[in-house]
């Protein structure tokens, strides 16, 4: 074994969206016995960055559902970028539909300083189908949603696609089911980008050459390792493209079904730190 990777959102990260210390102190202690780490996550590099660093972990990142590939050090080493176009055309068809949407390139997620109303109204229109979640929780979750690492509030996404930046990924947030399901339709066959599902009110767009898959092959070509000697851990739909890549794949207890068909083993969840049960495990409990 050379390489871990990991999923961070329902895998590496636990309910508060942080490492937890078991999983921090496992993957540090595979790391001093040699083996490369690294996160492939949704999200952008500065905020997956953050995150790890909190941890007291400085992993490889892959990033923006596989857009971008940094190596430990800060240096990007391969990048599958959004035409402009797409993303222009891509905004006009969500906005016209009031999707609440976030534009990301490969530093800082932006988003729309007047968009968290779409998401209360949803909610207000939705609520006999939501369960388990009150109107106050639902505004606390996107106060933290909206206040991330790398996350930028502004006025008019058009400052933003004016500038010259390196965009890895649209992604939306819906309560609503029909335009849950008409969003993911449109997008589907869409030729200029790919849609991707990292949860059950989500989905992404990215480049069509972008996936956590292809990513995972750029870093092991750029460590000069084996995808064999690669263990990859993941919950969700956009992970199956790196776990199938992967010598050894591995779900996290709450795994959606799919996700446990294509892997090898099934670990404990991420509230139970499925990530460092399964590296110790694996590597013979590489920490102690």
């Amino acid at each position: 074994m050379k390489l871990i990777v990991s999923d961070l959102d329902g895998t590496l990260l636990n309910s508060e969206r942080e490492i937890s210390a078991k999983n921090a102190k496992t993957l540090l202690a595979a790391q001093a016995q040699g083996i490369e780490i690294a996160v492939a996550t949704g999200r952008n590099y500065g905020n997956a960055k953050a995150v790890c660093a909190r941890a007291g972990l400085k992993p490889h990142i892959i990033c923006n559902n596989g857009s971008f590939v940094y190596d430990k050090h800060g240096a990007r080493v391969a990048a599958r970028m959004l035409d402009k176009q797409d993303i222009l055309h891509a905004m006009e068809w969500l906005s016209a539909r009031k999707y609440f949407y976030t534009l990301c390139t490969d530093q800082a997620m932006y988003i729309l300083k007047a968009s968290k109303d779409i998401i209360c109204q949803e909610y207000k229109n939705a609520k006999q189908r939501i369960k388990n979640i009150t109107e106050e929780d639902l505004c606390s979750e996107m106060e933290k949603f909206m206040t991330m690492d790398a996350t930028m509030l502004v006025e008019d996404f058009a400052e933003v696609v004016n500038k010259e930046a390196a965009f890895g990924n649209i992604s939306v947030i819906t309560l609503d089911q029909d335009k849950l399901q008409q969003g993911r339709a449109y997008f589907s066959n869409y030729p200029g980008m790919t849609m991707t599902v990292a949860g059950n009110e989500i989905f992404e767009m990215i480049h069509n050459e972008a996936s956590k898959g292809n990513a995972l092959e750029q870093l092991t070509s750029h460590l000069g390792i084996s995808l064999q000697d690669a263990m990859a851990i993941g919950d969700n739909y956009n992970d199956i493209s790196m776990l199938r890549k992967a010598g050894i794949s591995v779900a996290v207890g709450n795994a959606e079904e799919d996700v446990k068909k294509v892997c090898k083993y099934v670990s404990f969840t991420n509230e139970l730190d499925g990530v460092a049960h399964i590296v110790q495990h694996v590597l013979g409990s590489v920490a102690g």
